[in-house]
């Protein structure tokens, strides 16, 4: 299936199920997936979603709380500093899709500079963040995990402030009341799709995210 016809499948894909399934992730497609606007969900055999409308969060539309200005400086962030611990603190939620083997191919992702982690301390413990995968402008979000109140807030007010300046645009996937009340919107699929094809094919404007480290001083 060429570029044009796997276009052609996702306008038409469903709005709420699968487009394709695959028998296990694999790095190399994972990337190539993620530039067509689709991404795994549930795994054995691994769901690959388009999802319409499409919830999308543009970093300077963040919405942050007077009662949680006062904590954002409280916390120490890290950025790509222990990834599959982060992984590895989502996955033990009682409600979720990230098994083993999501894990192990996302790690190898992190290594190859395709993923990445922004994590939040506490006394040096981590607490929480968010992972996600980034190409060109693009930061597709994937999972965020929380130890103490707000800390998934925290990380994702962090992630805006860090990435508005570049330009980016967070796939979120998936609508939920949470998202929304952060500044998240949804959108048509197919102006995702055109938004996606611009923002993957222009250069972040970093050289490496963990650089960025000194961005989060004083957020």
């Amino acid at each position: 299936m060429n570029k044009s016809q796997l276009y052609s499948k996702l306008l038409n894909a469903p709005s709420d199920a699968p487009v394709f399934l695959t028998p296990n992730l694999d790095c190399d497609f994972i990337i190539n997936a993620y530039e067509f606007g689709l991404f795994p969900w549930t795994s054995k055999p691994v769901t690959w979603w388009c999802p319409n409308p499409r919830c999308v969060l543009f970093p300077n539309q963040i919405h942050i709380q007077k009662s949680i200005k006062k904590f954002l400086n409280c916390y120490e962030f890290r950025l790509d500093y222990d990834f599959l611990s982060l992984i590895k603190l989502c996955a033990n939620r009682e409600k979720t899709w990230i098994d083993n083997e999501f894990i192990k191919t996302y790690n190898t992702l992190f290594k190859k500079g395709v993923a990445h982690s922004l994590e939040l301390y506490e006394n040096d413990k981590l607490i929480g963040g968010i992972y996600g995968l980034i190409i060109g402008k693009m930061f597709f979000g994937e999972s965020m995990v929380s130890l103490k109140k707000n800390i998934s807030k925290i990380a994702l007010i962090a992630l805006c402030k860090l990435l508005k300046e570049y330009d980016f645009l967070i796939d979120c996937q998936v609508y939920n009341k949470h998202l929304e009340f952060m500044g998240a919107k949804n959108i048509d699929r197919t102006e995702f799709l055109k938004l996606l094809e611009n923002k993957i094919n222009s250069k972040s404007g970093f050289d490496n995210f963990r650089n960025l480290q000194t961005h989060l001083q004083n957020i």
